[in-house]
């Protein structure tokens, strides 16, 4: 168990070492890089990502819906509360 715990914390540092050169020695650092403006940002994210955007939406939508039906608290206490006394205030 020990040798395999050293062997994963081997690994991780030789992954790290070999993104840290790849990220290092590539070509998007030697060129001019120009500054993108509002109006291609927005063409981008309008256009270009524009079905990942629907689907990450539909995604977001879907766990809020989860999420507020996990809230609900269906107790038979807080149920007749809420038909009986809740509605007098």
């Amino acid at each position: 168990m020990k040798l395999l715990s050293i062997l994963t914390r081997l690994g991780i540092v030789f992954l790290g070492v070999v993104l840290l050169q790849a990220i290092a020695g590539s070509s998007v650092w030697d060129g001019d890089a120009s500054v993108p403006t509002t109006e291609s940002m927005a063409e981008m994210i309008l256009v270009d990502w524009a079905i990942g955007l629907l689907v990450l939406g539909a995604l977001l939508a879907m766990a809020m819906v989860g999420a507020a039906y996990l809230v609900r608290d269906e107790r038979k206490v807080n149920l007749l509360w809420e038909l009986e006394e809740g509605g007098e205030a």
